[in-house]
């Protein structure tokens, strides 16, 4: 992979001791009202602002609770424990945080700063899907799958790019489990081709 702090679109040493576990995620799944909670767990139900404005809003996404997730992942029968929900939600919304620095990354000079900056349209987890990129990585070099793959939807003034994000588990050097991001713009458009091609040569 080489060195990754250097490559576009890529991080590593992003603290992830829980970074394996993976949520259905879906924008089309979110609703603007307050969440109703069916558990008695005493947990905190306070939701932390992203960075990441949305579409369409004039606000920004917003993370989910400590019990939003726990019922979370309790339907999806994982028997969490309550408490390490202290510890997944700032490592969930950290890793978030910087996939949208990526993308920010990706957009610097494209013209989104012209209409006030680009927004999340939309976004979807499916860790079942391998990107092609993955595939030779896994199959071809050897290397883990990726444990996540996320499709973000940016809208760059009007203008519609899509995203796709691979989540790799790896050590640091002391042996410590870690995240390596691999953040970059599809290649369905003429648009994803043209960036990816520039950055190449940057």
């Amino acid at each position: 992979m080489g060195n990754a702090s250097k490559e576009a679109g890529k991080q590593v040493y992003i603290p992830a001791s829980q970074s394996d576990v993976e949520l259905s995620c879906d924008s089309k799944k979110l609703s603007d009202a307050e969440p109703v909670y069916k558990t008695n767990v005493n947990l905190s139900e306070s939701r932390e602002i992203s960075s990441i404005p949305r579409t369409d809003s004039n606000g920004n996404w917003i993370y989910p609770s400590q019990k939003q997730f726990f019922e979370a992942m309790s339907r999806k029968n994982w028997n969490p424990d309550a408490k390490d929900m202290q510890t997944i939600i700032p490592i969930h919304n950290n890793i978030n945080e910087r996939c949208w620095n990526f993308i920010k990354y990706w957009e610097k000079g494209l013209g989104g700063e012209n209409c006030g900056g680009i927004q999340l349209s939309s976004f979807k987890g499916d860790s079942k899907k391998l990107t092609p990129r993955a595939m030779i990585r896994t199959y071809l070099l050897g290397y883990e799958k990726p444990f996540d793959r996320h499709d973000w939807t940016v809208n760059r003034c009007g203008k519609q790019i899509d995203y796709v994000i691979d989540f790799y588990s790896e050590d640091d050097p002391t042996g410590q489990p870690q995240v390596l991001l691999d953040v970059r713009p599809k290649l369905n458009s003429f648009e994803g081709i043209k960036m990816r091609f520039w950055k190449f040569f940057e």
